[in-house]
């Protein structure tokens, strides 16, 4: 085995390990990074030379940006395994096996909140991908008739501003959802009326990647609209790392307690970041890594003071992401290995 062969091992074995810390206790060991360090950061630049070193720091840089929702063990990892990645081509200096990784780990990731929303919401997003699916054919079909230029633009923009419509207008929401009635009658005319526009423009196959593709919009547009799957606990039970999806604002000893969905969440702490808090003393939002101690200890101080309007605060339900990483590590290995795409 060669040195590259010997450190991918390794850190194999050492994402095992982290994968089973964070699923026991939702914590990443530092040991497991600092090894990690120990052995990448020497191995790429022997393999490597200053390109491992570049890569170290540009893939530090984009993780402190993603770390905006993400938890700093998880942003460690990905920094570390950096310089052992550095072998072929990069994106401003970040290989391209490391955004392989962060794009699977962060799509394997969101396959479960994404199918939680599915099963709670299944009898509204179905329904409406399919109302949506014979919307889009219709118009697609009358616009193609009349010539009408740039029409799958207009009509994508339109359909997700429905999607969004029928999130916050419920008569809006039964409309599309009583368009599904008619997707035989859709099919059926179209087939009828146009028999060569049926067969050439693969009217059904197209009809059931639609109802698919609008399936997957709706549950992305129904995590970032608030339907991420949470759960209520009271603030005596509150430990640390655990991820609010309520908001907390404290101005002069008064506290207002918000729920925030995701993109309104992400909003806020960009916000943070660049210093504005508004006219708040003090904002509370947790980010990946969860409630800190220090968070954590004043919200039970003004819960004694009977200062906070709630007695539950609201909490996302999360998953262990390590586990994700180490999958994902595979699959990058796997296809370095076996296909030398990457």
């Amino acid at each position: 085995m060669d040195l590259a062969t010997i450190a991918y091992i390794l850190n194999f074995i050492l994402l095992g390990i982290a994968s089973y810390t964070d699923i026991k206790t939702r914590e990443i060991p530092h040991t497991i990074v600092i090894l990690m360090l120990i052995i990448n950061l020497p191995i790429g630049y022997y393999l490597y030379g200053l390109d491992s070193i570049f890569a170290f720091f540009a893939t530090l840089i984009l993780c402190l940006i993603l770390g905006i929702g993400m938890g700093g063990g998880d942003i460690k990892i990905f920094t570390a395994l950096s310089p052992i990645f550095s072998y072929g081509e990069s994106i401003f200096y970040i290989p391209k096996p490391i955004l392989l990784l962060i794009g699977i780990s962060a799509a394997i990731a969101a396959f479960f909140p994404l199918l939680n929303i599915l099963k709670k919401y299944w009898k509204s997003i179905i329904p409406s991908a399919v109302g949506l699916s014979v919307l889009f054919g219709s118009l697609m079909y009358i616009f193609t008739k009349y010539n009408i230029p740039h029409l799958s633009l207009f009509l994508w923009a339109y359909i997700i501003f429905s999607i969004f419509l029928s999130r916050k207008i419920p008569q809006y929401s039964e409309i599309i959802k009583k368009l599904s009635y008619l997707s035989p009658i859709y099919l059926i005319g179209i087939y009828l009326m146009d028999n060569n526009y049926f067969v050439n423009n693969n009217v059904l196959l197209s009809f059931v990647i639609h109802v698919f593709e609008l399936t997957l919009i709706s549950l992305v547009i129904y995590g970032l609209t608030g339907a991420e799957i949470s759960q209520k606990k009271p603030i005596p039970d509150l430990k640390e790392g655990d991820i609010l999806r309520d908001i907390i604002y404290i101005k002069n000893g008064n506290v207002v307690v918000e729920g925030g969905n995701l993109w309104k969440r992400f909003k806020l702490m960009v916000n943070m970041e660049l210093g504005k808090k508004e006219d708040y003393d003090k904002i509370i939002i947790t980010e990946g890594e969860g409630l800190s101690n220090e968070d954590l200890k004043l919200i039970e101080k003004l819960y004694k003071e009977g200062k906070m309007p709630v007695s539950e605060l609201t909490l996302i339900t999360t998953y262990p992401f390590v586990p994700f990483v180490l999958v994902g590590y595979v699959i990058v290995l796997f296809i370095h290995y076996y296909f030398n795409i990457i």
